[in-house]
C-alpha cells in the first residue's frame, strides 16, 4: 500500500532586511489603526512553551492565489517582524489530500526553481516595510534575502511502520534537496538523515540547510517557529558579514593615495562605527542563546542547536569576528597615523614660533 499525505502544508519562507531595528510595540499600535486593521489581521496568539526575547509580531497579510505547477492554489501569507530589523514572510501552501510522496518531491522541485513567488514576496515585503516605516528608526534595503522551505505533515495514510523506519519507505533526502531527477548517493542520503530527530514515536524532524521535514500529528507549530527564528538569525549574520566587507573596503579606499588632513577625524569615526557594529553583532550572535529559551522542552532547544549547526552559525560567527578584528586593527593604525601627523605638525608650529621669537633677538644683536 502506497503512503499518502492526508493532511499537511508547505511553509515557504522569504526573509528580508527592512531596517536597523524595529520597535515592535509601535508595530502593534500601528495595527490598531483603522486602515491597517481593515487590511491585515494581527495574530495575538502566544506559544507558552517558547520564550523568545522580544518575540516577533505576527501579521496575517491575507490569502493569495498562486501557481503551483499546473494548478492555482490559495495560500495564506503571514509576516513575522523581528526586533533586529528583519521580516520573514511565510506562504502556507496546503498539500492536497492523498498526495503521493513522489508527487510532493515534484512540487518541491518546482518551488525550488520558481521565481514568481520570489518576486511576489519581495513586493509584499516592500509594501509591508512602508506600512510600518514609522516603527523603524533607520530604514535599510539589502538586495539579498534568505529562503527556506519546511514540509509540515500532520497525517500520513497507509503507514504501516513507525516513523523511525520511515526513511526506509520514503525518499526523505530527495524531498529535502528537492531532487526529482537525480538518484542520490548513499553518502548524500546519510548526511541528510544524520539530522533526524524525534521526541516521541509519532513525530519526526529532519533539518537541512535549505529545507526541513516536520511530521507533527498535533499540528503544533513549535518546531517550524524554532527553525524560522534560526533562519532570521542566520540572515542577520549574513547581513553583518556583508556590512563589515563594506566597512573594510571603505577603509582601504580611504587609505590608497590619500593624505591625512591636519584636523581629519574620518578614521576616528570609522573606529567608532566598528565598535558600534561589534556591540550589535555581539548582542545578536554571541547572546543568541539568551534570546531563545524553552519552558520544560529541551527537545526544541535540541532542534535549535541542530538547525544552527546546519546553517553553519559557527563559520559565520568566525568570519564576522575576523573581519571585526581586521576593521578595528586597521582603524586603530590609521588613527595612530593621523595623531602622529598632527604631532609632527604641532612640532613644526612650535619651531616656527620659536624662530619668530629668536630672529628679532639675533637681528638686534648684530645690528
Amino acid at each position: 500500500m502506497e503512503i499518502k499525505i492526508k493532511k499537511g502544508k508547505i511553509l515557504v519562507y522569504r526573509v528580508f532586511d527592512i531596517g536597523s531595528e524595529v520597535d515592535l510595540d509601535k508595530v502593534e499600535l500601528l495595527f490598531k489603526d483603522k486602515n491597517l486593521k481593515e487590511r491585515f489581521k494581527l495574530d495575538r496568539k502566544h506559544n507558552m512553551s517558547l520564550i523568545i526575547s522580544s518575540s516577533p509580531v505576527s501579521v496575517q497579510l491575507g490569502t493569495f492565489e498562486i501557481s503551483l505547477m499546473d494548478q492555482k492554489v490559495s495560500a495564506d501569507l503571514i509576516a513575522k517582524v523581528w526586533h533586529f530589523g528583519t521580516v520573514s514572510l511565510c506562504f502556507q501552501i496546503p498539500i492536497k489530500e492523498n498526495t503521493l510522496w513522489p508527487e510532493l518531491i515534484q512540487i518541491a522541485s518546482w518551488i525550488e526553481k520558481d521565481d514568481k513567488l520570489e518576486t511576489f514576496a519581495r513586493e509584499k515585503a516592500k509594501e509591508f516595510q512602508k506600512d510600518i516605516q514609522s516603527a523603524i528608526p533607520v530604514i535599510t534595503e539589502w538586495a539579498i534575502n534568505e529562503d527556506y522551505v519546511t514540509y509540515f505533515i500532520q497525517e500520513l495514510d497507509g503507514l504501516d511502520v513507525s516513523l523511525t523506519s520511515l526513511p526506509e519507505k520514503l525518499d526523505i533526502p530527495a524531498l529535502i534537496l528537492a531532487e526529482s531527477k537525480e538518484v542520490l548517493s548513499d553518502s548524500m542520503k546519510k548526511s541528510i538523515l544524520e539530522n533526524q530527530y524525534q521526541y516521541s514515536k509519532d513525530d519526526l524532524v529532519v533539518v537541512d540547510w535549505n529545507s526541513a521535514l516536520v511530521i507533527e500529528p498535533s499540528g503544533s507549530m513549535d518546531v517550524p517557529l524554532v527553525i524560522e527564528f534560526a533562519l532570521n538569525q542566520l540572515f542577520e549574520m549574513r547581513y553583518y558579514d556583508d556590512l563589515l566587507d563594506q566597512r573594510l573596503n571603505t577603509l582601504y579606499n580611504e587609505v590608497v593615495g590619500r593624505k591625512k588632513g591636519l584636523f581629519s577625524n574620518k578614521y576616528s569615526q570609522l573606529a567608532e562605527e566598528a565598535s558600534q557594529i561589534y556591540l550589535e553583532i555581539s548582542e545578536i550572535v554571541e547572546n543568541v542563546e539568551n534570546s531563545f529559551k524553552t519552558v520544560g522542552d529541551f527537545y526544541l532547544a535540541t532542534i535549535f542547536r541542530a538547525t544552527s549547526k546546519r546553517f553553519r552559525f559557527d563559520d559565520w560567527q568566525k568570519s564576522i569576528n575576523e573581519k571585526l578584528g581586521n576593521l578595528a586593527e586597521v582603524s586603530k593604525l590609521l588613527h595612530s597615523e593621523v595623531n602622529e601627523s598632527r604631532n609632527q605638525t604641532m612640532e613644526m608650529i612650535i619651531v616656527i614660533l620659536i624662530a619668530i621669537e629668536v630672529v628679532p633677538f639675533v637681528y638686534n644683536l648684530f645690528k
